[in-house]
């Protein structure tokens, strides 16, 4: 009960760590290549 009262108090704080995270590993030296692959899905033509 207590750790849920915890995240409760901190959400805010819990998603700014988890979008920074998110940022961080996107932005990543060297996954450009893989988040131009993946972002170039919706555009690719399977008809």
């Amino acid at each position: 009960m207590e750790t849920l009262l915890w995240v409760r108090a901190h959400m805010v704080a819990l998603m700014v760590v988890v979008f920074g995270l998110i940022a961080l590993t996107t932005y990543w030296p060297g996954r450009k290549s893989v988040v131009e692959r993946n972002a170039s899905i919706p555009l690719d033509d399977d008809l």
